[in-house]
């Protein structure tokens, strides 16, 4: 559904500009200016996307820790000066980035000199990079035999804001969590890689008329994506989110069904990029972790195509297959502009079209109501 909008009279901005752009042990600070806007505009506009930058975007993150010699967080460790609490506060300032194909990994950590250990000491993987590899996770007071050293294993994993250590016990991202050794600390992640975010508005001139808003968002993230890609992810979910609005129930980016399949009948197909999204195999979408698409592969489920012709339940009746899971190929169609319980028909030209949407198959939780 196309909605026909009269912008006459409405200022629109001219460009957002990257101003103030900064890089720092701590991370990559950045300042955004969009200008003119309508009055009210600004504030509308920057509260929205600095929610978003400090609470919905992804990252990677220490999730789980494992050190010799330790069986809880409440104890100290052996010729080490900090104890868990505090080893385990620095593990949550270490910032890392994993290849988009990969879901989670395990990085392991051995020391033996004395003196302040960096993440610099954590061994080569060749799907995570340190990105701040001169942060101190904990100091050794005291030499140890090198056929004896500490020993520490992180396990790590894409997620998204802020999540709990107890919510880990119940997570479907980590596969094998429960054949995890003796010993291993569930440990809150700190996943989103902006770490702060605030935005001002002044006023601003377009001819005559001096009460336009000037907005200017001000991110500083931790070094792991740099604050004009924030910014950007941080529109695309606020757009996401619009696009129902204007779509009135609809999934964005689809036609309303059709019992007259044909061009002739007035019916619209298939856009061709959408034709080639639902042909895409799994592995393509890096936000399907590969505990979900090897579920999927194992049914003969290996494109999106192959998704969203199922309902909603067929897809939650799948072995291991739960709700953590089916809500993160949820999110994939829901930004795709796709739903479950779709069916298709296909004219004499080989045009694809739309012919019903099974009820109770959106992206959404609500949709279930």
């Amino acid at each position: 559904m196309t909605v026909q909008v009269d912008l006459s009279g409405l200022v629109l901005p001219e460009a957002m500009e990257e101003q103030k752009r900064s890089v720092g042990g701590d991370g990559t600070r950045a300042a955004f200016v969009l200008q003119p806007l309508e009055r009210g505009y600004g504030h509308t506009i920057g509260n929205s996307i600095r929610r978003i930058l400090l609470s919905s975007l992804p990252g990677v993150a220490v999730w789980a820790v494992r050190a010799d010699g330790v069986q809880h967080e409440h104890q100290t460790v052996g010729g080490v000066a900090e104890d868990v609490h505090q080893i385990i506060q620095n593990l949550k300032k270490l910032v890392l980035v994993m290849d988009e194909d990969v879901a989670e990994a395990k990085l392991e950590l051995s020391a033996h000199k004395a003196g302040p250990v960096t993440a610099k000491a954590i061994g080569k993987n060749a799907s995570v990079d340190v990105v701040n590899p001169d942060l101190v996770l904990f100091t050794l007071q005291e030499d140890l035999s090198e056929d004896r050293p500490l020993n520490m294993e992180l396990w790590v994993n894409r997620g998204r804001g802020f999540v709990m250590a107890e919510s880990h016990e119940n997570s479907e991202d980590t596969e094998g969590q429960n054949d995890l050794p003796v010993g291993t600390i569930l440990i809150d992640s700190v996943y989103n890689p902006v770490t702060r975010a605030n935005f001002s508005v002044r006023e601003t001139r377009v001819g005559q008329r001096t009460d336009f808003d000037r907005l200017e968002v001000h991110v500083h993230t931790n070094g792991a994506l740099a604050p004009a890609d924030a910014v950007a992810q941080a529109a695309e979910i606020a757009r996401l989110h619009l696009s129902y609005f204007v779509q009135m129930g609809m999934v964005p980016g689809l036609p309303e069904p059709t019992d007259a399949v044909g061009a002739g009948n007035g019916a619209v197909p298939l856009d061709p990029s959408m034709v080639e999204l639902l042909e895409r195999p799994l592995a393509e979408f890096g936000e399907i972790s590969a505990r979900s698409r090897n579920t999927l592969e194992r049914q003969n489920i290996s494109t999106i195509g192959d998704i969203v012709v199922r309902s909603r339940d067929e897809i939650l009746g799948l072995d291991n297959f739960g709700e953590k899971s089916l809500q993160e190929i949820a999110e994939v169609l829901g930004r795709n502009g796709l739903r479950f319980g779709m069916t298709f028909e296909q004219d004499a030209d080989g045009n694809l079209y739309v012919t019903e949407y099974l009820a109770g198959n959106g992206t959404g939780s609500d949709d279930e109501a």
